[in-house]
């Protein structure tokens, strides 16, 4: 489903260990940094309330289990290709980046852009990505340690 969002538009740029906030109250922009925790999400929810279109990146799994707790307090929230808001931002011509600022884009772009609202997928599927994922891990290394083993093997004995 597309959204060109009745609600006021939250940009979060999503790191390992904090969130950068951009949101708009009264055209005044509001900066806010949490922890990527249970406990930063709670102080975001505090500062922009749960009646927000929250727009981010997909950043690997660091923007994941965020996301799952917004839809969980009944926010809407995009999950939009990091692709994107690069290209988005170099149409516009701007230059430098810092986490602030990133967050401030990812608003711009929520509110200039129709978003596509995020879904969870189904608790099977993920399952299944995740064990895919262990897997192919495991065959990895074990290709690894097949050759280190064949190339101690080949080294000949003095």
């Amino acid at each position: 489903m597309d959204s060109q969002s009745a609600f006021p538009v939250v940009g979060i740029d999503v790191s390992k260990a904090t969130l950068a906030v951009c949101y708009q109250v009264d055209q005044q922009l509001k900066h806010l940094e949490v922890s990527n925790s249970k406990a930063g999400f709670q102080q975001l929810m505090k500062s922009c309330g749960t009646q927000c279109l929250f727009v981010m990146e997909a950043t690997g799994t660091y923007n994941l289990a965020l996301a799952y707790y917004l839809h969980e307090q009944g926010g809407q929230v995009a999950v939009v290709n990091p692709l994107v808001i690069k290209r988005f931002i170099q149409m516009h011509l701007s230059k430098g980046k810092s986490d602030r600022k990133d967050a401030q884009w990812l608003l711009r772009y929520g509110q200039q852009q129709p978003v596509r609202v995020w879904q969870p997928e189904e608790t099977v599927l993920v399952e299944c990505r995740q064990l895919e994922q262990v897997t192919e891990q495991l065959l990895k290394q074990k290709i690894m340690v097949s050759n280190a083993l064949e190339a101690l093997q080949r080294q000949p004995l003095i």
